[in-house]
């Protein structure tokens, strides 16, 4: 039986994979719609272009879920056949191109390659560190335990992300949210680096 503390050891690392991921989610989920208003729309600030940059990021956000839920079936059979670190370091290392790739792309329509990408990371982010934890459990009663530590690695960046993201924007971006996002593209990049050298000291 693995002790309490071998378990902690195992689930560390994946913390904090887990802590520059949602970093990099944050930055998506707060300054989408501030993005594609100013540098996708070129809009102002009057609540009807606000309203219209809204709806485009609803569809963005849209296609990325589903892309993602989709993709979360085939997760299963992969990290069967590879070790889940390597897939999901993969997975991570395409979401930090379509983050990063929002700093480029001025096209409305380009902006759906960006969240596709962001779509089949989220698969990989939704189902391989749940699976993980599972895989360290012994038991249901176990899992559930670790479970509920677990959700404290979407939680901890959470906050961090809400103090950061904006203290960054504000005195080093000078308000350019398009560059918050491009930091989030480097954030889950450094994930996806964390999750391949995982990959590599297991093998």
């Amino acid at each position: 039986m693995t002790s309490t503390s071998q378990k902690f050891k195992k689930l560390l690392p994946l913390f904090i994979v887990q802590f520059f991921t949602w970093l990099g989610l944050f930055s998506m989920w707060i300054y989408s719609v501030p993005v594609v208003s100013k540098y996708i729309f070129k809009l102002g600030n009057s609540e009807s272009n606000f309203e219209n940059a809204t709806f485009w990021v609803g569809i963005y956000f849209a296609l990325y879920s589903i892309l993602g839920t989709t993709l979360a079936f085939l997760i299963q059979k992969w990290i069967k056949k590879f070790n889940a670190y390597l897939v999901h370091s993969l997975f991570l290392l395409l979401g930090s191109f379509g983050l990063i790739s929002i700093y480029f792309i001025n096209s409305a329509y380009g902006l759906l390659l960006s969240f596709a990408l962001i779509g089949v990371a989220w698969s990989s982010i939704s189902t391989v560190p749940y699976l993980m934890v599972e895989k360290i459990s012994e038991d249901q009663e176990d899992a559930e335990k670790y479970y509920a530590i677990f959700n404290f690695s979407t939680v901890i960046p959470q906050v961090v992300a809400a103090f950061l993201l904006a203290y960054l924007t504000k005195n080093y971006f000078a308000g350019e949210t398009n560059k918050t996002i491009f930091l989030g593209g480097i954030f889950t990049l450094i994930s996806a680096a964390i999750s391949y050298f995982l990959f590599l000291k297991k093998r």
